[in-house]
């Protein structure tokens, strides 16, 4: 090969990997623009490290309505419960999303370090270790 066909076979390498990042961020973009359009809101999704949480994104909002589901890594506050955030326990320190646990209940209260705080569908809260938590007002999801 001569060293014209060489440079033009990098060339031609480097332009097909152009292509492809351009047509994935494009897609990424299309898929943001779309789901902004839907007027959806997300909670963040779990993921547990080294007895962390950490979180990454399911729908909490869809059209303006709030939606009530339960995905995997939820935890419930029963009403009236108390429960500690504890590194390798039940509940681990982090940020979560605050849902209704009914459909009929927007607006709820949680008592955290002492205080009562009122809380709608979609707050979020940060947790930290040894923080006790309840739900007063109705049973909750932590996402």
């Amino acid at each position: 090969m001569t060293p014209e066909q060489i440079v033009i076979l990098v060339l031609a390498i480097l332009l097909a990997a152009a292509v492809i990042a351009g047509v994935v961020v494009f897609c990424k973009y299309r898929s943001l623009i779309k789901r902004e359009r839907a007027g959806e809101v997300r909670a963040q999704e779990v993921v547990v490290r080294d007895g962390q949480r950490y979180s990454r994104d399911p729908v909490t909002q869809r059209g303006g309505r709030e939606v009530v589901s339960h995905a995997e890594g939820d935890f419930i506050l029963a009403a009236g419960k108390t429960y500690r955030a504890q590194k390798g326990g039940e509940l681990l320190p982090g940020t979560y999303t605050v849902l209704a646990a009914s459909d009929a209940a927007h607006a709820f209260k949680i008592r955290t370090g002492g205080l009562v705080r009122n809380f709608v569908h979609g707050d979020v809260i940060v947790l930290k270790d040894g923080e006790e938590i309840c739900a007063v007002s109705c049973s909750v999801i932590l996402r």
